[in-house]
């Protein structure tokens, strides 16, 4: 079978080296995505030395396209000019390059913006720009200053400040993030908010992908792993689509899997086999976003068959099924990373007849048909209430 003889490609992972910075060796740490080259991305670290939440970065960072050197804190802005020269001399590393810096190690890549040629500088929680806004005036490349402000006075009342002085027309932007603490996005660390990150990393990728690239067709690349999914049927296929250890989440009913193995197996005995006859889907949205999709669709489905991502535990009842579906898709590089998909979980159930609504406000198929033509009826569930606003002022 293919699944016994296919061989799993896992994302490749960085290598510390030794680069030569001010006529001192400096212990730095390289990644490149697995197509073997990309956009150049220098990471510069907050500490003096490359702890393993810095690698993690730029495995990431290597994952999702770019040709990275991730170098300590501590060094001079020369340093960095030179940093980024040993960067763009790398044979994976095509012609842009881009700065990401934590700390201190930002207020230097803003510094030695222009001499290193940096296309854009995304710093994390640069406290030292407090009181040096002209700093800011010199960097000749758009930027992106992201800070943790939760129980953060003094980060808060810096985001203030810089954006009360912000005048820039380029798409540099500052951000003040309440959900996590000055230090957040780096994993590994007491400090780290995966939430935080997650927004975070999402400005960070829309700030590179505008200026250096690498830039990926979503749309295609999320129709392949659909294809696989409910065409092919192949489940190795399927997850080839995808990063190592991608996860799954039918919100409604908490089905899908959580890494390779977990993801695999609900792919392959509840999901692939499962798609009942007659189905039918037709997209109303589709929003692209720099590391994501969102897909707004209406699904007609017959339950003829056991369908465990939608009914577990309920055998086929033989009754259609309309509803609306939300699938958020975040992607890493040009794989799949994981999809949240929603939908009205009681409409489904009633319309299988094992709900029984009484006098619940929850629609059937009416709920999906009205994505598809907003003309169609309103407030039906509140027609009294909605009879005693008529002829009032508006």
């Amino acid at each position: 079978m293919a699944e016994e003889t296919r061989e799993r490609v896992l994302a490749p992972v960085g290598s510390s080296v030794t680069i030569n910075l001010s006529g001192q060796s400096v212990s730095a740490f390289t990644a490149v995505h697995h197509s073997g080259s990309g956009p150049g991305l220098l990471l510069i670290s907050d500490r003096g030395s490359l702890d393993a939440g810095i690698e993690a970065r730029a495995n990431l960072f290597g994952q999702e396209g770019y040709s990275v050197l991730a170098v300590p804190n501590g060094l001079t802005a020369s340093d960095i000019v030179e940093a980024a020269q040993i960067l763009r001399n790398l044979p994976a590393t095509e012609e842009k390059i881009a700065a990401v810096a934590h700390g201190e190690g930002g207020k230097l890549a803003l510094q030695a913006a222009t001499d290193a040629k940096f296309r854009a500088v995304i710093a994390f929680d640069v406290m030292s720009l407090a009181g040096e806004n002209n700093i800011l005036g010199t960097v000749a490349c758009p930027f992106v200053l992201q800070y943790g402000i939760k129980d953060a006075p003094d980060a808060e009342a810096l985001v203030a400040t810089l954006k009360d002085a912000f005048a820039r027309k380029d798409g540099s932007r500052i951000y003040g993030w309440e959900e996590g603490v000055p230090g957040f996005s780096i994993d590994g660390r007491q400090s780290f908010n995966k939430l935080a990150d997650s927004l975070a990393h999402s400005r960070t990728l829309e700030m590179l992908r505008r200026v250096v690239g690498p830039y990926y067709d979503y749309a295609a690349l999320f129709a392949e792993h659909v294809y696989h999914e409910f065409t092919t049927r192949d489940v190795d296929a399927t997850m080839a689509t995808m990063i190592d250890e991608p996860y799954v989440n039918h919100t409604p009913t908490l089905t899908g899997g959580v890494g390779h193995d977990m993801l695999k197996r609900f792919y392959k005995y509840h999901f692939v086999d499962q798609n009942s006859g007659g189905r039918d889907r037709t997209r109303i949205s589709f929003t692209h976003g720099p590391d994501r999709v969102v897909l707004e669709t209406y699904t007609k489905f017959t339950h003829d068959t056991v369908i465990d991502r939608y009914f577990p535990g309920i055998e086929p009842t033989g009754k259609t099924v309309e509803i609306a579906t939300v699938i958020i898709v975040k992607f890493r590089g040009d794989k799949v990373c994981h999809e949240h998909l929603y939908w009205d979980q009681g409409s489904a159930l009633k319309q299988i007849g094992v709900l029984n609504a009484g006098n619940l406000p929850i629609a059937g198929p009416e709920a999906a048909r009205k994505v598809l033509d907003e003309t169609n009826p309103s407030n039906i569930f509140m027609q009294d209430a909605w009879a005693t606003s008529d002829g009032k002022p508006i």
